[in-house]
Formats: structure tokens, C-alpha cells, sequence
């Protein structure tokens, strides 16, 4: 049995601030979730931030679980300390965010470093993080084996469409990669773009694809839940409906989504059909809403709903006539595979890792063309017996990825590498 260290550092960050669940914290929580119940690990957690927000996610969703955390005990004591006042209160109530605020400002000030001591880790076999750095304390030793998760090298490779902290932290996780690291990434397209910027021979890094939660994207039946859902967040029932899922952001390429929306209905004269725009603001977003407001046409037409709950994500999939993501990049794309998992067609992009997600259960386009994104919009329009077709395609392609597949590709790695 492997003995597995685990950093659940993002899991933290997701806890209180629910915007901050994209799809890194779902990687790291089915991960989490999937060695928790294997009987083929030993697992224990280790956080390099976030840890009193962590103890506050594990008493919240595992409170009859244990678990060993590898932090010095100083570490354990103040974060300990800290998640007690704050669940003193009501979660996420006023008086809460107040006194977090308190603590968040007084580690800000203070700058502690959640840290645990090396050499007291070599009883473990695996140390992974399924996002953050390697912490600095490991580096050069042999044990544990470590291992990283790559998401993708955007921040490197497109530097214009990050701020400073993405691309600071896109620095320190290469740097932390050394010849006792192995790097798993989530597709082929971005162990390509690790071996090509770092030199890694491909023969040590593997590739695990990620999946799709069946709990939350899910083909919904439930007309009446659907339409609750629709007027929740002010999208016409009346009206038919395209759906864009993500960080509002230029590498979204969503201002291109945009015009070639507006030039589908001014062309065809549509009136019937409204664009959904569904997600946080994230760098860069003013031109976005500068594209809605230079078009008048367009502000009866675009619906932006902000940040959407888990629990009605399915709904707002299953409701749509198509979803448009035709990304300029990804390290794997999740959006495409929760939308197909929910029966909805998919027009997305040629680049990166999009093929290996969609395959052939999508329309994909090349995302700079925004005559081709509008005439696959026009198609999933006017044809019926096309949306029937590629729903049922998707259905079938999204069923080849899974978390449990995801969880025990990553125990065979852990075994290899030990």
C-alpha cells in the first residue's frame, strides 16, 4: 500500500470562496475524494497555504474521517485555532467573513509559512500536488517521489493574457520540477508544450484526462426544474438559447463568440435566439462588456449571469439549443466534456487539447474564423435532426472519461514511480 501525501492547499481556497471552484479545484477535490476511499492508499494531507480553510472543508465534508496532516505542529495548532473561531459563526454569515477577514489580513501581514520538515516525509512514498509548487523543502530529495500536475502552460505561453501572480506562479512550478519529479498533465497537447519548454525527456511524464462530475453535469428531463432555473437567472423561456461556460476572460475568446452571435442574427434576421454568457469576471473583461455595449442590438439579446451554483449547471446545459467555447487555448478543457455529458452539442475549437476532448461528438472551428463560429451557431439553429445527432454522440464520447478512471490511473503512476 502507497503512502501518499496529498496537497489539498486549493481544496482550502475553494471552501469559503465558491468563485474560486473552477477546474483546478475539481481536479484536486476527485482526486481527494478518489484516494480517500481506496483501499490501495494511505492518505495524508499536506497544505503549503490555505490550511485553516482546509480544516474547515474537512470538518464540513468528512467530519467522521481522520486525517493525518503533515504540517509541523505549530502550523496544525494555529490553523486549528483559527478554524474553531471561525465556525463559531454561521457559515459565510457577516459576522464570519468579518472575522476571516481579521485572519486573512493578520497572515498577510505576518506571512507564515505553512511548512512541515523534509526529513521527517521519507517514510512517505508519493508527495503530490495537483497544482502548486513542489514546496522548496523537498527539493533534491529522492523521498518521497514527487509529483506534479500540470494543467497547462498558458501563463508561459501567453503571457499578455495573465497578471503578475499567474505568471509568477507559472515560473515557480517549472522551477520546481528536478530529476526527482514527475509531472502527470492533462492532456497530450500540454505535455507537448511542458517537454518543448522545459527540455523533459516525454518519457517521464505521463498523461491522466480528466473527467466530468456525474453529480453535477448530468442530461436534465425535469422541464419544470429547468424552467425555475431559466427565470432564476433571467434567461426567456420563450426564447430558444446558446450557452458559453467560462472565466470571462480574453483567452475565452469570447468577444468573437460575441460578434459572431450578433452577426448570426442581424444576417439571418433572427429573433428568437439569445446568447447566455455564464461565469466570473476574470483579466482583462472590460472588453467584453465594451463589445455588448457598442452593440445595442446585442443588449436585449446577451444574457451574463455571473457565477451559477453547482446544483443548476445541468439545468442551464440541458437547456440550450448548443454551447459555443472556441478557445484560443487549454490545457485540457472541461467545459466542452461537462456540456456533452449533458446531452448539449458542442461547437468548440481546433487548438490545443479541445480535439482530444471533443473528438468528433462537436463541431469544431478554427477560433479566430468568427464566419465559421457563426454559421455552426446557424446550423445548430435551424437543424433539429443535427443537435439530436451530435447530443447523442456526445452522450456517448463524454461516458469514455471518468473520475474513477482518473483515480486509478493515478494509483498504477504512484505504484510505477515508488
Amino acid at each position: 500500500m502507497n503512502k501518499v501525501i496529498l496537497d489539498t492547499s486549493v481544496l482550502g481556497l475553494g471552501y469559503f470562496h465558491e468563485q474560486s471552484r473552477t477546474g483546478i479545484f475539481r481536479v484536486a477535490e476527485e482526486l481527494f475524494k478518489g484516494l480517500h476511499s481506496s483501499n490501495e492508499i494511505e492518505l495524508s494531507l499536506a497544505n503549503t497555504e490555505n490550511l485553516p480553510e482546509m480544516i474547515s472543508y474537512l470538518k464540513k465534508y468528512f467530519p467522521e474521517s481522520k486525517f493525518n496532516l503533515v504540517n509541523k505542529q505549530s502550523d496544525k495548532v494555529r490553523a486549528r485555532f483559527e478554524s474553531s473561531i471561525i465556525s463559531i459563526f454561521p457559515f459565510k454569515s457577516l459576522p464570519q467573513k468579518a472575522v476571516r477577514e481579521a485572519f486573512v489580513r493578520t497572515r498577510g501581514y505576518l506571512k507564515p509559512q505553512f511548512s512541515f520538515n523534509p526529513t521527517s516525509l521519507s517514510a512517505y512514498d508519493i508527495y503530490h500536488s495537483p497544482f502548486l509548487p513542489i514546496p522548496q523543502e523537498l527539493k533534491g530529495f529522492s523521498k518521497p517521489n514527487k509529483i506534479i500536475t500540470i494543467h497547462d502552460l498558458i501563463p508561459h505561453l501567453f503571457p499578455q493574457y495573465f497578471g503578475e501572480w499567474n505568471k509568477i506562479i507559472m515560473r515557480k512550478i517549472l522551477a520546481s520540477i528536478d530529476e526527482h519529479t514527475t509531472p502527470i498533465c492533462v492532456s497530450e497537447a500540454t505535455k507537448n508544450d511542458l517537454c518543448e519548454a522545459t527540455g523533459l525527456s516525454p518519457e517521464r511524464v505521463s498523461v491522466v484526462y480528466l473527467a466530468a462530475s456525474k453529480e453535477v453535469f448530468y442530461q436534465e428531463s425535469n422541464q419544470e426544474k429547468i424552467a425555475n432555473i431559466l427565470k432564476k437567472y433571467n434567461i426567456p423561456t420563450e426564447s430558444k438559447h446558446l450557452l458559453s461556460v467560462s472565466t470571462l476572460e480574453p483567452r475565452k475568446n469570447i468577444e468573437r463568440t460575441i460578434r459572431a452571435f450578433l452577426k448570426l442574427i442581424q444576417q439571418e434576421r433572427i429573433d428568437d435566439l439569445n446568447l447566455v454568457l455564464v461565469g466570473t469576471k476574470g483579466w482583462q473583461f472590460d472588453g467584453i462588456f465594451e463589445e455588448i455595449k457598442s452593440n445595442p442590438a446585442l443588449k436585449e439579446r446577451i444574457i451574463t449571469t455571473g457565477f451559477v451554483a453547482d446544483e443548476d449547471l445541468a439545468a442551464l446545459y440541458s437547456s440550450a439549443i448548443g454551447f459555443v467555447y472556441p478557445s484560443l487555448y487549454e490545457g485540457f478543457g472541461l467545459p466542452p466534456l461537462e456540456a456533452m455529458q449533458c446531452g448539449t452539442p458542442v461547437i468548440s475549437s481546433t487548438k490545443s487539447s479541445i480535439p482530444e476532448v471533443v473528438g468528433d461528438a462537436g463541431i469544431l472551428v478554427e477560433p479566430t474564423d468568427e464566419t465559421a463560429i457563426s454559421a455552426a451557431m446557424l446550423k445548430f439553429y435551424q437543424n433539429e435532426t443535427l443537435r439530436n445527432e451530435l447530443s447523442k454522440k456526445a452522450l456517448l464520447h463524454a461516458a469514455k472519461f471518468s473520475w474513477e478512471r482518473f483515480t486509478d490511473e493515478h494509483i498504477k503512476i504512484y505504484q510505477e514511480v515508488s
